[in-house]
């Protein structure tokens, strides 16, 4: 039982020496204003593609969606998504003088470290009335992020033990 005691004694002892200096940590976090420029897609054909290997709309058909909007050929994307199913449907509005529906399917297909499979695609004209042409509006900057800078002040914390000569004195009578 002594030797026992000893051990808990030379355990609490150096727990309640911790390495506390009392010193304050700084940390900075900013973020930078990115301002880009909207690029109008005049959309001249659509294609219709089977993928499998979505789970969900929101983060698969959000990476699907970003990753072909980045292209600044790309008018809009939408899916027909069910969970659990399969194969899902994707339809693209797209120009196809800036990307071709090959370009399109190596987007998808090497998204994700090839998480997503195409299968059956088809593709159709589009034809645009002249009033459909966007306006000059969509030519200005797009603000995306907002710039901030936060301080924080962490302080160092510490635990206050009981006084271990006492605890000590109780335990050995």
């Amino acid at each position: 039982m002594k030797r026992f005691t000893i051990a808990l004694f030379t355990v609490l002892l150096f727990a309640g020496c911790g390495g506390e200096n009392g010193e304050k940590k700084i940390i900075s976090v900013e973020k930078k204003t990115v301002y880009k420029e909207a690029v109008p897609v005049i959309p001249n054909r659509e294609m219709t593609i089977e993928i499998s290997g979505m789970s969900c709309e929101h983060a698969c058909g959000g990476a699907i969606r970003t990753a072909l909007k980045n292209t600044n050929a790309v008018e809009r994307c939408s899916f027909d998504f069910v969970t659990d199913r399969k194969v899902n449907t994707a339809t693209i509005t797209f120009d196809k003088d800036k990307i071709s529906p090959d370009e399109i399917l190596s987007i998808i297909e090497l998204l994700n470290d090839g998480q997503f499979t195409t299968g059956k695609t088809s593709t159709k004209t589009i034809d645009q009335p002249a009033q459909d042409v966007p306006t000059t509006e969509a030519s200005t900057p797009v603000k995306e992020k907002v710039t901030t800078t936060k301080t924080v002040d962490v302080s160092a914390t510490s635990v206050e033990l009981p006084n271990l000569f006492d605890l000590f004195a109780e335990i050995v009578m």
